[in-house]
């Protein structure tokens, strides 16, 4: 038998953009351990250039309750058009 217990992955994950704002991303999780952010593709309006650009990483734990993980796209001069989820 092998001691401690299992911690499950963070889970529960739900990426969205323009939420909470527009030109924002966000992503929320719900269920397990560890931390996780938004990584979202971001275009520019006037080169033909698309780049990546990420939230601040949050916690979750077995109380749950961690907040979103937002990124503005203004803040890059760009305009975000898809999101995911980056779990650490």
């Amino acid at each position: 038998m092998f001691g401690g217990s299992a911690q499950a992955a963070v889970s529960g994950c739900h990426a969205s953009i323009n939420s909470p704002l527009p030109n924002h991303a966000s992503v929320g999780c719900t269920r397990g351990f560890g931390k996780y952010r938004v990584r979202a593709q971001c275009d520019s309006p006037n080169y033909p250039y698309s780049t990546t650009v990420y939230g601040r990483w949050q916690s979750l734990s077995s109380g749950g309750g961690a907040p979103a993980s937002v990124v503005n796209g203004d803040n890059y001069n760009c305009h975000i058009v898809k999101a995911w989820v980056d779990v650490h």
